[in-house]
This record gives structure tokens, sequence and C-alpha cells, in this order.
């Protein structure tokens, strides 16, 4: 369904899957990928069907807002996810206290893509439904780079040939409400790339009470609130007292810019807030350039985008937003879960990490490769390619030690098996330093599988000034963190109820500082969030424990992937040829390798016409049975190419069984850059 390979895997976002790891759902990290093939591929060494699941106790999944995506490419992207909703039980759609508590109102916000090979966002999707105006983004390479990189990119306004404003395809999505109540609406940030979309409700405010599935001490009065790709937000709507309002439905407005750094070039979509007198018009649509899509200025902003260093300085800090007539940003680090009775071991340190940002979209000048056994499903551990950082023995006795990457002569970055290793240790948390070194750059939204981090520490620096005009980098950051009498721990950190998350927005030219409890043994993926970033390799592994100390159950141990590694941006790149696939699409840079991959003497690979293509018209090809595997490579000169199966051509009509029935053909497009 994407232009990646026609494998998937299954990733439950913000479960722990404590006990279960082997059921992350991350591909050469917990398992091997699926294949379409499953239980019939001679050498597939997965269950089958794949028994993805979690347990619902308190530490493993406990009532809140989640999701479902693929991690697989850019099938997330192309619309493998969808919502999850844990309620407590015998609440669903309940009315408790005025609260109207039904996971039908529920927002997953994404940027919409034409096509898995164009990465130009041309409309934004609440729920799966938008529309595109008279106008449409495109784009060419170099935009569409600065867009994948996160750097933001404003893109060409043209001709949208399909539009017709009397002829919409899709509606926006409806939310009917009633006066006196207040509704909590889940909203979930299933963003693709760099994209942080802001929301705002006409005529109304909300309380922020949970994020990424936890509580949260209760955020009043708020007027808008940003979400960045995986991160989710529970919101109540207080609706009037008033019994006759009509009129048109009021409009939950959505925005985005794809210059994110400069807030230009946006884009926007609506969903609609309806009480029972109101109408909806369905003939509007939120024209091109969003081009009297009106919104009051913000008056209290939760989680804004930590781009704006005059933002972080001027925020509302905690306790001060709690008074609700207060107007500025919230920030993250200013939050608070609610009092706890328990006595928290989060100042239980085993030992602290730094994890450096660039701007070649690395950790530390590491970029992740990964190995053909599974993280999780080595034992012993193969620590040939690995690079990172090991920590040995129990705290506080433990003791850390840097790996650097073999073979590695690189001036930008560095290719190898980034592992943070950690001893499970049941008491005790690491705590990471994010850095994210450069104003401009993007505001990278750090997620960690597995569990939740504590954010305990947040700051950022002015840029523009003399001091700093070359960004801040981890060396600067550990000498401020260890400049005090104490010699660690210097920078400001907060252990009073200090807020949960899994995914943060990390500020350019600032750090985050986060602490995770060193309870739940498995091999955690770490990662940016934005697709194109850990697609390419900005990720490393937390891997908490040894081998001895998880569950991989249903998955044999030390057994290779059949299915070829990953090769991002217009690599190699492999297309599962068999009959019944969806018909495939890749991109790849001139010169690159396509191999079609079939196992037994029974298909073909014919290059052919794009009219030929479309009707499987296969009659002058051949139409003989070859054995796999078929290797094809891309040409130097940019273009689109098409490819199908000549087997069993109709004597008549000469049109090809396996093309017109079984979905074997290709389309390859050959571009400079690719997603």
């Amino acid at each position: 369904m994407d232009g990646s390979s026609n494998v998937t895997t299954l990733h439950f976002h913000g479960i722990r899957e404590k006990t279960r790891p082997w059921s992350d759902g991350v591909p050469f990290v917990s398992q091997c990928p699926i294949t379409p093939e499953g239980q019939n591929h001679p050498k597939n060494h997965n269950p089958f069907p794949f028994p993805y699941g979690f347990n619902t106790d308190v530490d493993g999944a406990p009532a809140g807002t989640y999701w479902y995506h693929s991690h697989v490419g850019a099938q997330r992207t192309n619309g493998a996810y969808g919502a999850l909703i844990i309620k407590e039980k015998g609440t669903y759609a309940i009315v408790e206290k005025n609260i109207i508590d039904d996971a039908a109102n529920t927002l997953v916000l994404q940027e919409w893509y034409e096509s898995s090979t164009n990465q130009v966002p041309v409309s934004l999707l609440i729920n799966g439904n938008g529309r595109i105006g008279e106008l449409i983004n495109t784009g060419d390479d170099e935009q569409i780079t600065a867009h994948l990189k996160g750097k933001g990119a404003c893109f060409n306004l043209t001709e949208n040939k399909h539009f017709h404003p009397d002829n919409f395809t899709t509606n926006y999505t409806e939310f009917h409400v009633k006066p006196g109540f207040q509704y909590r609406f889940r909203v979930i940030g299933a963003i693709s790339q760099n994209l942080p979309l802001r929301l705002s409700i006409e005529n109304h405010t909300f309380t922020a009470i949970a994020m990424d599935s936890r509580n949260i001490q209760p955020v009043t009065n708020l007027t808008d609130l940003w979400l960045a790709a995986g991160e989710r937000y529970d919101i109540l709507v207080k609706t009037t007292e008033e019994q006759d309002q009509s009129g048109l439905a009021h409009k939950i407005k959505v925005i985005g810019y794809t210059d994110q750094p400069h807030n230009k070039c946006p884009l926007c979509t609506i969903a609609w807030l309806k009480y029972p007198k109101q109408y909806i018009d369905h003939t509007y649509d939120t024209h091109s350039a969003c081009t009297g899509f009106h919104l009051p200025p913000p008056l209290r902003t939760l989680n804004p985008v930590p781009n704006k260093y005059a933002a972080w300085k001027n925020r509302i800090k905690y306790p001060n937003w709690k008074n609700p007539s207060t107007t500025g940003d919230i920030f993250i680090a200013d939050l608070r879960e609610p009092k706890s009775k328990s006595k928290s071991t989060i100042t239980n340190l085993a030992n602290t990490q730094y994890i450096e940002f660039d701007g070649n979209i690395t950790f530390n000048g590491l970029r992740m490769s990964y190995p053909q056994v599974p993280f999780l499903l080595q034992d012993p551990a193969n620590e040939i390619d690995r690079c990172g950082s090991e920590c040995k023995g129990q705290p506080p006795q433990t003791k850390c030690t840097t790996k650097n990457p073999p073979n590695c002569s690189a001036n930008d970055y560095c290719k190898c098996q980034h592992v943070v290793k950690e001893p499970l240790a049941k008491d005790w948390w690491v705590e990471i330093v994010l850095v994210n070194n450069k104003e401009g750059a993007a505001a990278h939204p750090i997620h960690q599988h597995g569990g939740w981090y504590w954010v305990v520490g947040e700051g950022q620096y002015d840029t523009n000034t003399k001091k700093f005009q070359n960004g801040i980098n981890s060396t600067y950051i550990k000498h401020l963190d260890q400049c005090c009498t104490a010699k660690k721990n210097c920078l400001p950190r907060n252990f009073d109820n200090p807020p949960a998350k899994d995914t943060i927005q990390v500020p350019p030219g600032g750090y985050a500082i986060i602490r995770t409890h060193l309870d739940n043994a498995g091999t955690w993926i770490f990662h940016c969030h934005i697709n194109y970033h850990v697609t390419i390799g900005m990720a490393m592994v937390l891997q908490i424990g040894e081998p001895q100390d998880w569950c991989t159950k249903p998955l044999e141990r030390n057994v290779q992937c059949e299915t070829p590694q990953p090769q991002p941006g217009g690599g190699p790149t492999t297309i599962h040829w068999y009959y019944g696939m969806e018909n495939a699409e890749r991109c790849v840079t001139p010169g690159m390798t396509v191999t079609f991959n079939w196992v037994n003497k029974e298909h073909n690979v014919n290059s052919m016409t794009e009219p030929h293509y479309d009707s499987c018209y296969v009659k002058g090809h051949n139409n003989a049975a070859d054995a796999g595997n078929h290797n094809w490579i891309a040409p130097m000169v940019p273009g689109t190419y098409y490819f199908a199966c000549g087997r069993f051509p109709n004597k008549s009509t000469g049109i090809g069984y396996h093309c017109s029935h079984g979905g074997m053909k290709a389309k390859i497009h050959v571009r400079s850059v690719c997603p």
C-alpha cells in the first residue's frame, strides 16, 4: 500500500507491552516483518496470524487515549492507523457529573498526500475527512526535501483540476452536542512529517485533562492546543447553557504550516460542533492558502511548537497557569500530574545519557541500522555492529562505557546498531538529556516505546545572540549540568509530580530532560516520530535487562528475518511478486536496484508502456514462467516506469490474467529525491 515493501507490522502506540515485548510491532527490533504470504511462505518464522495484544492491568495499559499504526515504511502516512480508546469498565458513553465521555468523540488529525511517492502535503484530515479547494500544493525535489528534513517549505499553489464547488465527494466530520454538558474529546496527532497542528473551537474554550494517556492536573480556559506527530490530548468542552442556540454550527478549526519555523504557508480544515437546532453548510470548504479561515489571536495555548525563544521566555509557568485569566503559552515542563499519595522512586538515578540531534537527522551523529536477527530475539546479543552506551551492574554501582561505531569514516554521520543498554532495576531510573542543537531545525517529537518517561526539565536558549550563534551542543549542556557543587544535575529539574509523556517536542536551541523507569525488560525503539526521520535512521534502541529477563513467547530466538533490510531515501528496494498482491508502487534514485522476489517458477516481469500497464495488455510480451528473482536497475533518466506479469494472456483480448486478476503490476518512480 506504500512505497516500502509488501510487509507490515502493528504497533500499539503508548502501550507499555509489559511482559509482552515481542508484541511491540517494530520490524528488526522486536520481530521480523510479516510477509503477505503468511503461513504459506516456506521461510516464514512468524506465527500466523501474528498474536498482537497487550495486558490491560494498570501497568500495562491503563484507561486512556492510544492509537495503533504500522511501523513499516510510509504505511502509517498512507492510512495504516486508527484510534485505540481504553475505557474504565462499564463507562461506555456514560454521563457522570455532567461529563459525557463517548469514545466516538475522538479526532484523529493528519496531513494528506496524493500518493506514497509524492510527499507534498495537499490537505488536512480529521477522521479521514477533508477537502481540497480550487488550488492545490505542488512542489519540486528541493521543496520536498526541505519539508521531509523538517526545515519547512512553501509549496506552489496550482490549479486543482478535480475541484468543483458543487461536487465534493466527502463531508467534514460532525460532532453532535447538547446544551449544558461537558464533553470529553480525545485528540490524536497521527501526523506523518514535521507539520504540527493547532486546534481551536469557535466560541468555546476547553480544559485539558490528560496527555499521552496519562491524567494531568486540569488546565482550564484554553483557546488553543498544538499537537505534533504521535501526541494525544484529552480535553473537556463545556457546551453553552443556551437551549435555543441556532444558526450555523460551530467550527472545530485545525491549521498547520508547511513552513513551520516561520508559520508560513498554511493548510487548514474543520470539523463541525453542532447543537440540536443548528445547521451545517455542506458547501463550505477551507479555501486554498486558508483565505478567510479566521483565527482569533490565541489567548491560552497549550503545547505550542517550541521553536520561538521569546515564547519560552515569556511562558506561563507553574503554578501561574492555574489562574484561568492568565494568558500566554503553557509548555510541557510546567504541567503536573495529579498529586500522588505514593512515594515515587524517580530520584533514584542509575545514570544520565546525553543525546544530541544535529542537522543530519541523527542521534549523537549516528544513524540506526538494524540486524537481520531482531534485537529482542538475539540470545546472546550480537555485539559486532553495535554502538552507543553499555551500562553494567545494578544501581547504584552501575558503570557505563561508550561503544564507538565500528568501521566508520564518514564526516557527517555513521551508521551502526545504536543501543543504550541499561540494567533491569525496578526501583531505579535512567535519565536522558535530549539536546536539539540548532534553531531553525525541527522540534523533533521524540517517542519512546515500552512506556512513558517523566519530563523533569526543559530549557531553551536565544541562539540569535553571539554566544549561541552556532547553536548549542551536548558538550555545552553537559558542562552546564555538571558545573555546580554537586557536580551533577545542575540544570533545573522538577520532581514534584512531573508530567509523563511518551512523545515530546524538543525545542531547537534547547533541551528536554526525561526519566524512564527501568522496570520493563525488553528492547524498545526510541525515535523521532517524523516519519522520514525514523525511516532514515533517527532512532536507537533502549535495552532494559538481558535476554533471560524477557519473554519472546511465540517467536523463535536467533532466527534471521528473510525480509531484506529497509533502504530509505530511494535506496535498493524489493517487491514481493505473487498472485493476489496489491499493485506495487516504489520510488528509487537513479542506479538503484529493484528486486522482484518470488519463490516458485510461476511468474515473470515485463517492462511496458503506461497504456498497456493500465489495461494489463501483455500480448507480445513474455508469457513464460520464470524462476525468481528478477532485478531491474533504475536508469539515470528520471521518470515513471511500468511493469507487469505477462502470464496467461487472453487469446482474444491480450489481457494478462495475473496482471488483471492477481494484481501483479508495479509502477516505479525514478527521482533524485525519494521519501
